[in-house]
């Protein structure tokens, strides 16, 4: 099968007819080419071939094998269309980035993870004369209908899409009738045409587990998710936290639990409610360093030599964490790894068609230590 250069002319490996054409004369031989011939060549109606190029629903039902037959006579005949969208269509791989974010991220761009996760993806993108961009979408919206869809799906000159946020069926569906692969960042994504790159967030929590048992704490305090949330991320940290406390002989008590947004208020709201409690805990889990960094700063507005009175744990590895007096020790979760991988593969995968199964990709995590953890008393 013929593939298209930078320019968007085909090439092979075999002589091809317009392979020597000037761009002037391959205008030309274009021009000669009517959706007859395509029809006649591909062995399907004129309709449907109208039907594809135009991406439009002509109450004519075209198979996903008939389109990528009716595309691939189109390349080998040389069929170049005028419209750009047309062409994305039909050479998929020249068309452009995109990184469809959540609206239930709070603070979207300005959450320090996806803010890590963005610039990652920007420096990652091969040709810096087409940046990817960046769109919102609804986890929960009914995107079915074409004038529904996000505007970067609408406009029909974008081909390699990755998404950070819940994937919303609806709309990796109407990408996957496309013929068109997407590449979920941080979330399992079990959907046909999905590759999902996930970091290992059991054993990110295990890690940390682990880290502070080894100091000798024995009575820990867990600043967890919503209550009852069954967000893949907060299931997948809980499982680290039970396979953490299990392995080292911990019992798992509700009070030694608190829930909540995992925001910074959150992380001040748990170490509250934590130093209320007796025994109070010697160390903290926090699920985010944002929470993290909420229970820092409210143990040293009540005094607390961190760590010698209390150690404290995030899981993220944000810019802030670092800065932070005393610095948190915390578990790198791999934002910028995920969106170099993501850009990569995405790049790959839109050359090689659309897969019915889904894909997943488990990334390392690792645990930082700074000095927001000490031994026990």
């Amino acid at each position: 099968m013929n593939v298209p250069n930078e320019a968007g002319l085909p090439r092979s490996d075999e002589p091809d007819p317009g392979e020597h054409r000037t761009p002037r004369q391959f205008s030309d031989l274009q021009k000669t080419i009517t959706m007859a011939q395509i029809a006649k060549a591909a062995g399907v109606s004129q309709g449907a071939i109208s039907s594809l190029l135009n991406d439009r629903d002509y109450g004519i039902r075209v198979s996903e094998k008939t389109r990528e037959r009716v595309f691939k006579v189109c390349r080998e005949m040389g069929y170049i269309p005028n419209d750009l969208r047309a062409v994305v269509r039909m050479y998929p791989e020249l068309g452009d980035f995109c990184l469809l974010l959540s609206t239930t991220i709070e603070g979207g761009l300005l959450d320090p993870f996806v803010h890590r996760l963005v610039a990652a993806a920007m420096a990652a993108v091969p040709d810096t004369s087409h940046p990817i961009s960046l769109a919102y979408y609804d986890e929960a919206q009914d995107y079915s209908a074409a004038g529904a869809q996000p505007h970067p799906v609408r406009v029909g000159t974008y081909s390699k899409f990755l998404v950070h946020g819940l994937p919303n069926p609806t709309l990796v569906d109407a990408l996957f009738r496309r013929g068109l692969p997407v590449i979920s960042l941080g979330y399992d994504a079990p959907l046909p045409g999905v590759t999902s790159i996930v970091p290992d967030y059991a054993h990110a929590s295990f890690l940390a587990i682990e880290h502070l048992v080894k100091l000798g704490h024995l009575h820990l305090g867990i600043i967890s998710g919503p209550f009852g949330s069954t967000h893949p991320k907060i299931l997948e940290l809980n499982h680290g936290v039970s396979l953490g406390c299990e392995q080292f002989g911990l019992p798992i008590e509700t009070q030694q639990i608190v829930y909540g947004d995992l925001s910074e208020n959150a992380g001040r709201a748990a170490l509250e409610e934590f130093l209320a409690r007796k025994p109070a805990p010697s160390a903290i889990f926090a699920m985010s360093d944002r929470a993290a960094l909420g229970a820092l700063s409210l143990a040293r507005e009540r005094g607390l030599q961190i760590p010698s009175d209390l150690s404290i744990v995030g899981c993220s590895d944000d810019p802030a964490s670092p800065t932070a007096h005393p610095q948190l020790t915390t578990i790198h979760l791999p934002a910028e790894e995920m969106a170099q991988l993501g850009i990569r593969d995405i790049d790959r995968l839109v050359s090689l068609g659309v897969s019915e199964t889904p894909h997943k990709t488990l990334l390392p995590v690792g645990l930082v230590t700074r000095s927001s953890t000490g031994p026990a008393k």
